[in-house]
């Protein structure tokens, strides 16, 4: 009952307008400073992550026809993207009951179009094409917009990982280059020469509490800037690399957050994910504190068998740079070659925010990854606040010099994502959740953690 009764003081505190909210970048800057955090002294740290997340779904209800025309649907494509019909039949009623995965493939487009394009569509007010094959084997279409539908809903089944790891193709394995495809590089990486990584380090929700003290099932969060709520563990959640489960309503997510992700093995979808950390003991307060990018664990894995090989911390991946607007692609036009008019560093971006013909960078879709600082023949793009072209820094691993050349997390909409956080809960909008559900997760013994 103490944690609930703290719990509802710091909400009231919120209504009023007098909690103290800080940002975990702003924490860790004051913890770097030497300052040491007690209780009473902050009340709420705002979290977020934005990365690519694969265990994404929707459930839409989907109009095709008038009632009666068709029984039910046996197959359905939105986009060229397939879904699964059900779990009702809809008999006769003319809708489709539609459940799509963030990476599924389009039809029309296997390596540039998926699940995450549709769902930023859908919320960009697009209009999406729908094709229905009946049980009886007749075909109709429809078009429909976000707006027309009355039921769409965003489940995450593996999000928001505690950290995550970087990949170098150290041993040259047969099988990746016999199929050099993979989800963690646009391209394929050259033996020893390019690392790519996952994971926002010390921004990371998870790794601010890692223990589950303030993350319960129940807990209020924001999926892609949209209220939501966490209902457990996710898959393949481990206490030593916990994920979790998150539902939200879709009509209320932000395009800017969410989005297709073009990588060398097709599409996959990114997410965004805030939640707040209420400090309610001395024991939260450190956790938070010690959650600094210099003492997280980056594995360094091979990308072909993925174990780790050595391990080094995030700050050696993330630059120091602090504030969302040093985290931008930079584009030179000046060095702008125009590779014959076929701009390899447009073919792979996996936002597709880069327009060589309009020489510029679409920064509402750009997600910092910095494929284009390997890919550009000419040069001509760099991170903001960097000297340096050709990558986003160097990890000596391996005995190698290792240029990032391919970041999977966002980390600028990250510090954005917590700093609107923290603007909702100083205006009395977000208040924490009372609930003492703990977070369950089964080690390889099946013990319950």
């Amino acid at each position: 009952m103490e944690k609930n009764l703290c719990i509802r003081e710091i909400n009231e505190k919120l209504k009023k307008g007098e909690a103290v909210v800080m940002t975990s970048s702003d924490f860790k800057e004051e913890v770097r400073r030497g300052h040491r955090f007690s209780v009473g002294e902050v009340d709420v740290v705002t979290c977020a992550t934005r990365s690519v997340m694969s265990g994404t779904a929707a459930m839409f209800v989907v109009p095709v026809t008038g009632p009666g025309v068709f029984t039910r649907a046996e197959k359905i494509r939105l986009n060229g993207v397939p879904g699964v019909p059900g779990p009702a039949p809809n008999e006769r009623l003319g809708v489709v009951d539609v459940l799509i995965h963030g990476t599924a493939h389009s039809k029309y487009d296997p390596m540039g179009y998926g699940g995450g394009h549709l769902f930023r569509d859908m919320l960009e007010g697009k209009e999406i094409h729908a094709e229905v094959e009946s049980v009886d084997g007749r075909f109709f279409e429809s078009h429909f917009t976000l707006k027309d539908l009355d039921f769409a809903r965003f489940y995450t089944f593996r999000n928001n990982f505690m950290n995550y790891m970087a990949f170098a193709n150290f041993k040259n394995m047969p099988s990746y280059r016999e199929n050099p495809r993979s989800i963690f590089a646009p391209r394929y990486l050259p033996q020893g020469m390019a690392i790519s990584f996952s994971g926002n380090g010390g921004l990371s929700p998870l790794e601010n509490d890692k223990k589950f003290r303030t993350i319960h099932v129940g807990s209020k969060v924001l999926l892609n800037k949209a209220p939501g709520v966490v209902v457990g563990s996710g898959t393949r959640s481990k206490p030593e690399k916990a994920n979790l489960s998150i539902v939200a309503d879709m009509l209320q997510m932000d395009p800017e957050f969410i989005g297709g992700f073009k990588t060398s093995d097709g599409p996959e979808i990114t997410n965004s994910v805030a939640l707040p950390i209420s400090l309610l003991s001395q024991e939260v307060i450190d956790g938070v504190a010690e959650a600094l990018d210099e003492n997280i664990p980056l594995p360094i894995a091979d990308i072909g068998d993925r174990i780790p090989l050595e391990f080094k911390r995030y700050s050696d991946a993330w630059s120091p740079i602090g504030q969302p607007s040093g985290l931008e692609m930079e584009f030179d036009p000046d060095r702008c070659i125009c590779c014959s008019f076929s701009c390899v560093a447009e073919y792979y971006c996996p936002m597709e925010a880069i327009s060589w013909r309009k020489k510029e960078i679409d920064q509402k879709k750009c997600f910092g990854c910095g494929a284009c600082t390997m890919n550009c023949l000419g040069g001509a793009f760099k991170e903001k606040g960097r000297e340096y072209r050709g990558s986003l820094g160097v990890i000596q691993a391996q005995g190698f010099d290792l240029p990032v050349v391919f970041r999977q997390s966002d980390r600028r909409r990250s510090l954005l994502l917590e700093a609107y956080l923290k603007e909702l809960m100083e205006r009395g909008q977000f208040l924490l959740t009372e609930t003492d559900m703990p977070i369950v997760i089964l080690t390889p013994q099946g013990e319950k953690k």
